[in-house]
């Protein structure tokens, strides 16, 4: 498994001419809670937001991400404007309430974990404020089921996600 904060930052590279193609600036997720794909920075001017989708990706090190073509890295389009980043967005992750179907809070969203395969969220890292991590150290649910992504809050059905 691998944490955003791993990934966000690293380089992007031609797998044949070595050169920088960018660095990954978040990663993306569908509504459906995939993986598609690595917002990219580009050098130079950033024009309008671009992202190598996640079938692209040749290899995600823990140095850098290859990319097999330059025009890998696409313009984000319609539907690539509705997924969810980390960091980036309307409804980005970072910072949004997981509340239990009970109501109870478990904290919020500081970083998400990708499964090996690349496809799938497999957990989020949760914060409960800033004295409470350093006493306690932050919490890790890995839910059974996708989370509900509403409006405001993230929400775990009751029983089906473990903390760990």
């Amino acid at each position: 498994m691998r944490k955003s904060q791993d990934i966000i930052g690293l380089p992007i590279i031609h797998v044949s001419t070595g050169k920088r193609l960018g660095a990954v600036r978040d990663v993306l997720f569908d509504r459906n809670q995939q993986f598609q794909g690595l917002l990219v920075e580009a050098k130079g001017w950033m024009k309008r937001g671009k992202y190598l989708p996640a079938a692209d990706i040749r290899s995600l090190g823990e140095d850098a991400v290859i990319a097999n073509h330059e025009k890998d890295i696409r313009p984000l389009d319609l539907q690539a404007e509705k997924w969810v980043g980390l960091l980036t967005g309307q409804s980005k992750l970072k910072g949004r309430t997981v509340l239990m179907a009970d109501g109870s809070q478990l904290g919020m969203v500081e970083e998400v974990y990708l499964g090996h395969d690349l496809g799938t969220l497999w957990g989020y890292e949760l914060s409960e404020g800033f004295f409470n991590d350093l006493m306690e150290g932050r919490k890790v649910i890995r839910p059974q089921t996708p989370l509900t992504w509403g409006e405001d809050v993230l929400i775990a059905d009751d029983g089906h996600s473990n903390l760990l």
